[in-house]
C-alpha cells in the first residue's frame, strides 16, 4: 500500500488499520484486499452541526421544528450552539439569564446531544473584553456556574470560549498573533489557559460528571497557539481539545479539500504527543466547512458536497477524533456574496444544498458500521470498508476531480451506486472513481480485492 502522508502517526494508523485488519504490506501496491473482519465494537464519532439559537441575532433560526428536521436529514447526533456571557445580568443576588431564550426553548425539543459554547466577551462587565482581570474573571466564573446549572439536565458537552486566539470579541479585528502570542496581548495562550482552568473547575463543582472541551482554536499557523495552551496545562480536568478547520481560501485550489484538513489535524496530534510525552489527546472538530458564496473564496456546490462526505468518512476512521460539527446547518442571511452567510448545508430559505444529502449519506454509513477502515493504495485515492450485519460496503473516492482512477473487483457487488445518486446529485461510471464517493454493496463479508487501474476512455 502506498502511504503518502509524512507523519509517523499517520503511517502507524494506516499500517495498523485501526485495530481491525492487517493492511497490504507493499509500499507500491495498486490493489487493496480486505480480509474477513476479525473485530467489531466500533464506536462512531459524534456527528453534528453548528446552529444559532443562543445568540441575540436570530440569523434565520426561527423554527425549532424545521431545524430538528434538518439535523435529522444530515444524520446529526449533536448540535453546537452558544450561551454567551452577555445573555446574563448580574444583580447582587446572582446571575440571571435574560437572553438565549430560543436556545432554552430548543434544548428540550432537540433530542440530540448539545454542545454549548460558553464565553464571548462581555463589554457590560469591567475588564470583560476578555476576562483577564481578577474581578472580571470572578463574574465570568459566576456566569459559567449558572449556565451549567440551567442546562445540565440536557447532558451537554461544554466548550470554553470560541477562537480566543483570533479575536477578543469587540472592536476592529487586530493582526493575527503568531504562536502563543505576547503576554501583553489578551489573545495570548497564557491568558486563555487561566480563564479555561477557572471555567473547568467551576463546571466540575456544579456537575462533576460533565464532559468539557477546551480550545475552540481558530486559524493557528503550525498549531503554535494550540501547542502552547496544552503545554501550559489547559487539558487539566478537561476531556478534550477542540479545534476549527477551514481551507476555502487556500492559495492552491488542490488544498481546499477534506484531505488537507485530515492531514493538518493529524499533524496536530503528532505535535501534541511530543508536548505531552506520548499521551494521545482526544480531539473535537467543532467547526469545519466550505462556503458556497459567489466569489470571496466560495466553493462550487458539488465540490463542497463531496468534501463533506469525504471528511465524515475519513475522520470516522481515526479513533482520537471524538466528534465533528460542520459549520453550519443553514445560511445565516440571504446575501449570496458574503462568505460568512453561506456556509450552510441549507439555504437561508431552508432549501437543501447538495451537501446536505452527501453529509447525511456519509453519516448514516458511519453510524451503522460495526467496523471501519481506510486505505490509500495510490496517492489521493481512498478506499474505505464499512462492515455491518452480514454484509460490507466498499466506499471509494479521489481527493478531487483532478485525480482519476479506474478500478475492478475480485467479487461482484450486489449494487454499485454513487453517493446521492438516487437524488440525481451524482452518477456512478462503471469502473471509475472520482471525488463523489462510489459505494459497492456486498452481501457477505468474504475477502474482496479492489484493483486500481487507469481510467478507460
Amino acid at each position: 500500500m502506498k502511504v503518502t502522508r509524512q507523519t509517523a502517526f499517520r503511517t502507524a494508523l494506516l499500517s495498523a488499520c485501526f485495530g481491525v485488519l492487517a493492511c497490504a504490506s507493499s509500499a507500491l501496491a495498486q490493489s487493496v484486499t480486505f480480509e474477513k473482519p476479525q473485530e467489531r465494537g466500533y464506536v462512531a464519532p459524534i456527528i453534528g452541526a453548528n446552529t444559532h439559537f443562543g445568540t441575540v441575532r436570530v440569523l434565520g433560526y426561527k423554527d425549532a421544528h424545521k431545524v430538528r428536521e434538518q439535523l435529522g436529514q444530515i444524520g446529526a447526533t449533536s448540535f453546537r450552539d452558544y450561551m454567551p456571557w452577555q445573555s446574563f445580568n448580574f444583580p447582587p443576588s446572582g446571575p440571571v439569564l435574560s437572553k438565549s431564550g430560543r436556545l432554552m426553548n430548543f434544548l428540550p425539543q432537540a433530542g440530540l446531544t448539545p454542545m454549548i459554547n460558553l464565553g464571548l466577551a462581555n463589554s457590560g462587565v469591567k475588564g470583560g473584553v476578555p476576562p483577564v482581570s481578577d474581578s472580571a474573571l470572578e463574574v465570568f466564573e459566576d456566569y459559567v456556574g449558572k449556565a451549567v446549572e440551567l442546562t445540565q439536565q440536557y447532558d451537554p458537552i461544554y466548550e470554553i470560549w470560541n477562537e480566543w486566539n483570533m479575536y477578543i470579541g469587540t472592536g476592529k479585528p487586530q493582526p493575527r498573533i503568531m504562536g502563543e502570542g505576547p503576554k501583553d496581548d489578551p489573545r495570548s495562550a497564557s491568558h486563555y489557559v487561566r480563564v479555561a482552568k477557572v471555567a473547568v473547575e467551576k463546571i466540575r463543582q456544579v456537575n462533576p460528571k460533565a464532559k468539557i472541551v477546551v480550545g475552540a482554536v481558530g486559524d493557528d499557523e503550525d498549531w503554535g497557539w494550540a501547542k502552547a495552551i496544552v503545554r501550559d496545562g489547559v487539558m487539566d480536568g478537561a476531556d478534550g481539545l477542540s479545534v476549527h478547520l477551514y481551507n476555502q481560501c487556500s492559495a492552491n485550489p488542490h488544498d481546499r479539500t477534506a484531505e488537507e484538513m485530515i492531514d493538518r489535524v493529524e499533524k496536530l496530534q503528532a505535535d501534541l504527543r511530543q508536548v505531552r510525552g506520548g499521551t494521545e489527546t482526544p480531539l473535537y472538530i467543532t467547526e469545519f466547512g466550505w462556503p458556497t458564496s459567489k466569489g470571496n473564496c466560495g466553493m462550487p456546490l458539488d465540490t463542497s458536497a463531496y468534501n463533506f462526505a469525504q471528511f465524515i468518512l475519513h475522520s470516522a476512521t481515526i479513533p482520537w477524533i471524538k466528534g465533528v460539527w460542520m459549520h453550519e446547518l443553514k445560511n445565516i442571511s440571504p446575501d449570496p456574496v458574503d462568505r460568512e452567510s453561506n456556509y450552510g448545508l441549507f439555504s437561508y430559505e431552508d432549501q437543501a444544498k447538495p451537501a446536505a444529502c452527501f453529509m447525511g449519506a456519509a453519516a448514516e454509513l458511519v453510524k451503522s458500521a460495526e467496523s471501519v477502515e481506510i486505505r490509500e493504495p495510490r496517492p489521493d485515492v481512498f478506499v474505505a470498508r464499512l462492515v455491518s450485519g452480514t454484509g460490507q460496503k466498499i466506499v471509494m473516492w479521489t481527493k478531487g476531480d483532478w485525480v482519476k482512477a479506474g478500478y475492478s473487483t475480485s467479487a461482484q457487488p450486489v449494487k454499485t451506486q454513487a453517493m446521492c445518486e438516487a437524488e440525481g446529485l451524482a452518477k456512478a461510471n462503471a469502473g471509475r472513481i472520482g471525488p463523489a464517493p462510489v459505494i459497492l454493496d456486498f452481501s457477505t463479508q468474504d475477502p474482496v480485492t479492489i484493483k486500481l487501474g487507469e481510467v478507460q476512455q
